[in-house]
């Protein structure tokens, strides 16, 4: 691995999975760094020394998401083999084993308001309490679930697909009640704001689609070149960031909905980006790109600037900001898990 202005940034510690990197979390206590390699193993890493503690079998066919529990006692994993499982930290086998769907199971989240676990394998969503038991599936979506995210003060759940968003108020997990916004174009991603005042979704029509939340009013933003596969907003739900090829576009979002403003365009990528991400606890914007490029911008009222740059060997796959420090963890496609500090800040 390579970089710049390396005085920003050095690696803490760095592990080699078994093959490329397919997920990253960080547990919400930030002990724990799970990593889901390709062919399915999940491995457990110290946060504090980057040392392997657990190693899991995973999925047959491959583990796609993982998800941690809001206590951190539990993460979840979701496989091409319809199943749902749930690991404990302190044990080397599973806790539990969901039969979630006869499709793969692209989705699996807790919610942050009960103890709930949701699932999505293909079409369909299920609730599970956390002894395994299904509390309720529901009925089917047009297509395939492509995306969750929970509402950050509300058990709301949105859940993304052709051509709709399905809002789920699971406060009650038996009769969940149900509300669609409708879309004329495939959705690929969800991502509420901070504040909870938007929902964002990149649609495959090369356009961003918001609504405001509780209204549900919409308003979109086109003129994209490319599909908008990646979202972030940033901690203060000021600022929401989409990449469009080689280009990341920064949304103001401080006076309200910013349709008919001109954004902020940042260039620098050298291939296009795969995933964005903004510092939980900072003004730090990450983004990766297909050819295994990495750039971190510094961003506050005067602007942005660009902080560190630096590549894997292999390609690039995933990013995660650690919860509560200057940590960013990467995945490269050859297996590399990183972890890099970020120790200065500029002026």
């Amino acid at each position: 691995m390579s970089g710049e202005n390396t005085s920003a940034a050095r690696i803490r510690w760095a592990v080699e999975l078994a093959d490329g990197v397919q997920d990253l979390a960080w547990s919400p206590d930030g002990c724990w760094l799970a990593a889901a390699a390709v062919s399915g193993p999940i491995s457990l890493i110290a946060t504090a020394t980057g040392e392997v503690s657990r190693e899991w079998p995973g999925h047959v066919g491959g583990t796609l998401k993982l998800a941690w529990s809001p206590d951190s006692r539990r993460l979840a994993s979701g496989g091409q083999d319809g199943c749902a499982r749930v690991w404990d930290p302190n044990d080397d086998e599973e806790r539990q084993r969901l039969a979630a769907g006869s499709d793969w199971v692209g989705g699996v989240s807790f919610s942050p308001y009960a103890a709930l676990l949701i699932t999505a394998a293909g079409k369909e969503l299920r609730a599970w309490n956390l002894d395994g038991q299904l509390l309720r599936a529901t009925q089917p979506h047009a297509s395939t679930i492509t995306d969750l995210a929970w509402h950050p003060q509300q058990p709301l759940l949105a859940s993304s697909a052709f051509g709709k968003i399905h809002l789920w108020d699971w406060c009650s997990p038996e009769s969940p009640e149900e509300r669609i916004l409708p879309h004329p174009s495939p959705l690929l991603n969800a991502r509420w704001s901070p504040n909870g005042r938007y929902l964002a979704c990149g649609c495959q029509d090369n356009s961003l689609r918001c609504w405001t939340w509780p209204g549900a009013g919409d308003f979109q933003m086109s003129g994209y070149a490319s599909k908008v596969r990646a979202l972030a907003w940033d901690r203060a739900s000021r600022w929401l960031a989409t990449a469009d090829r080689e280009i990341v576009t920064l949304w103001d979002f401080e006076h309200g909905p910013p349709t008919g403003a001109t954004p902020l365009n940042i260039e620098g990528p050298s291939d296009a980006v795969r995933e964005l991400a903004f510092q939980a606890v900072g003004h730090r914007l990450a983004a990766g790109d297909q050819g295994g490029h990495l750039l971190v911008w510094d961003l506050d009222e005067r602007g942005y600037r660009l902080l560190w740059q630096g590549a894997l060997r292999g390609g690039f796959q995933r990013l995660a900001w650690h919860p509560r420090d200057r940590l960013l963890a990467v995945g490269g496609e050859d297996g590399t898990v990183a972890v890099f500090e970020f120790t200065r800040y500029p002026h």
